[in-house]
């Protein structure tokens, strides 16, 4: 038989589609491939491996073939089954665990987890918080990402912890160890592994890998306590599931002998668009924990959300606890912008407490499957309550709504319990009349007319109207202090007067030369507003953080002339006012929106990089414009 002659072309087609053909059938020869049904997936156990994926969940809306006869039935895809011994970590899903002194407990982040779905986010935020920290600084990071490696977090929670027999002690903390290498499967004391720092209950690991991780969580081997460890440990391909910041996050702004008053910083700026979308927030997105510091039973948990909400005796707006303090938002203070204050009661007097900021979940989500589900704590501040019951917590006034701190009070008149809002409407309503009469004067001044006619350039009745309602909310409503309160920069007020339970003051019995001095002096024998505060409230002594003289040079600076604003100088101001001193952090005089320690730290220094970098820059304009 002859064969037809081949162009040069279809003979090189020929000789390609022969070695295709005899390739496939070599292919065919050593894979024996089989087919698998989405719908007949079977769950199958060997060595390696544990249950199947559906394959519906990786492939949709495609057709296989039936499979031919002597195909394997059981064909499906696996996840890895972690060592015996080992316990699994799904996805952004927390395991709880008790465990007792010397134990080491196994835990294995497998490959499949590392690389399948992520979390979910929630809602979200009205905006991206500046509330700092929202990363914990603790994580381990020991290998450099490759291209094919997946970032994945694991963190560990303390929840509760022995008790010891000496109420002084701390409890020892849980030890976290790690290992990326099957040889090392079950790490932990004894075993090897790499050690991660573990402190205040918050241990977390953070990698970058392409396998599987082992994790282990040994107990310390000791006799010192009664009881066991309970913890809850979670892993993540998208972020750390339980959050530890170290920073505060947290302002103190004012307190009496049985509450305090604490606020975040600013979460946005007042003239953000989405202001009212952060104002209408309900319920609010942080919660608080608290805690008395004499009461060591939070050293050991004071870094663990869960290891707080089991522990710390006080909290506000958390949400697993049914019983809570008082979250809510606001604006007040410098700037106006968004913010959240918590509202603490049932504290005892002359204590000092632990307040940690925290949020349930990711501010909008939490538990199982969300991002950042497990919890969020900040480093703790501190605060401390009053001695004395004559200084009463007042805050969210009608008029003066920038005023939240103590002023003069008296229990017996105004109790604690129901009596705070006649007391706030007494200050409250002195200084809205007061202020009406200012009104009435300044409507004398021509404000609506032209530039050239106006009293000044640089302000307006509108400057005026708000620097006098700051002024006169701060001199009518005095801030209060103790009268044990030794602190130089205090103004000792209505020293002759009897305490409210009706005692009389040692110094007006038996006065010495200096308490003589005091007794003589009208600044120190009666009130700022002794109309008000000694004939209606009648607190007895007390003392006054003064008003910061500043606010008095604004009121003068901004109105007309011819209202005859004028501050005291010499000896009469430092009886009546004081200067700020605003790196120091301590409140020397008061102003309306002040809290403790406002301008220390981190936001102090970025505010005065910002005053240097905007009067750079307007030194080098104003060279340009010269030059």
């Amino acid at each position: 038989m002859q064969f037809p002659k081949l162009s040069q072309l279809q003979s090189r087609f020929a000789v390609s589609l022969g070695g295709t053909i005899l390739l496939l059938l070599i292919y065919l020869s050593l894979s024996k491939p089989s087919f698998a049904y989405a719908a007949e997936l079977e769950v199958r156990t060997q060595s390696g491996y544990d249950y199947p994926i559906l394959l519906d969940d990786l492939w949709t809306n495609e057709e296989y073939s039936e499979p031919g006869e002597g195909d394997e039935q059981d064909v499906g895809i696996w996840i890895k089954r972690a060592p015996e011994g080992v316990s699994s970590l799904p996805n952004n899903a927390p395991q709880n665990m008790n465990i007792e002194s010397g134990v080491t407990q196994n835990w294995m982040f497998a490959k499949e987890d590392i690389e399948g779905p992520h979390g979910v986010k929630g809602v979200g935020l009205p905006s991206d918080v500046t509330v700092t920290g929202n990363m914990s600084d603790d994580g381990v990071r020991m290998e450099l990402k490759r291209q094919s490696s997946t970032s994945i977090w694991i963190t560990v929670n303390t929840c509760l912890q022995p008790a010891l027999e000496d109420t002084n002690a701390i409890p020892q903390q849980l030890q976290l160890y790690y290992s990326t290498s099957p040889d090392i499967d079950k790490p932990g004391t004894g075993t090897g592994g790499i050690q991660v720092e573990f402190e205040g209950g918050y241990g977390i690991i953070e990698l970058e890998v392409d396998n599987d991780v082992y994790v282990g969580i040994s107990a310390p081997n000791t006799s010192d306590f009664s009881g066991l460890w309970n913890y809850e440990i979670a892993a993540s391909n998208d972020a750390p599931y339980h959050y530890w910041s170290n920073e505060t996050d947290l302002l103190f702004v004012d307190g009496d002998n049985h509450a305090a008053l604490l606020v975040t910083p600013d979460l946005d700026n007042a003239s953000s668009n989405v202001f009212q979308d952060w104002m209408s927030l309900s319920p609010a997105p942080y919660g608080m924990f608290a805690h008395d510091q004499k009461n060591l039973s939070i050293k050991g948990v004071s870094r663990s959300y869960c290891g707080l909400l089991h522990n710390a005796k006080l909290t506000a707006n958390i949400p697993e606890i049914s019983n809570n303090n008082v979250g809510t938002m606001t604006s007040r203070g410098i700037g106006g912008a968004p913010k959240e204050q918590f509202y603490i009661s049932a504290l005892n007097a002359s204590s000092s407490y632990y307040g940690w900021l925290a949020m349930s979940g990711n501010s909008t989500a939490h538990g199982a499957g969300v991002i950042g589900g497990g919890g969020r704590v900040w480093s703790n501040v501190t605060f401390r309550t009053k001695a004395s019951d004559n200084c009463a917590l007042m805050y969210n006034l009608t008029f003066c709504s920038e005023v939240a701190y103590a002023v003069p009070s008296n229990p017996e008149r105004y109790s604690p319990l129901d009596g705070l809002p006649d007391l706030a409407a007494v200050y409250d309503s002195y200084a809205s009349q007061m202020y009406q009469y200012f009104n009435y004067s300044l409507q004398q001044i021509p404000c609506n007319t032209t530039a050239s006619a106006q009293y000044s350039l640089a302000r307006n009745c509108d400057h005026c109207a708000s620097a006098y309602k700051q002024w006169l909310c701060a001199v009518t409503i005095p801030r209060c202090e103790d009268w044990d309160n030794n602190e130089d920069y205090l103004q000792p007020r209505n020293v002759a007067a009897n305490f409210t339970n009706g005692t009389i003051p040692a110094w007006v019995l038996n006065p010495s030369s200096q308490d003589q001095i005091l007794l003589n002096s009208v600044q120190s024998n009666s009130s700022r507003n002794a109309q008000i505060i000694d004939s209606v409230i009648e607190p007895g002594p007390y003392k006054e953080v003064l008003p910061c003289i500043d606010l008095c040079y604004d009121l003068v600076q901004s109105c007309p002339a011819a209202l005859g604003f004028g501050c005291p100088q010499g000896k009469y101001q430092n009886q009546s006012y004081q200067v700020r001193d605003p790196d120091s952090g301590v409140l020397r005089c008061s102003y309306l929106g002040a809290a403790y320690y406002l301008n220390d730290g981190h936001e102090a220094k970025d505010s005065m990089m910002g005053n240097r970098m905007g009067w750079m820059s307007l030194l080098i304009t104003v060279l340009v414009l010269v030059f």
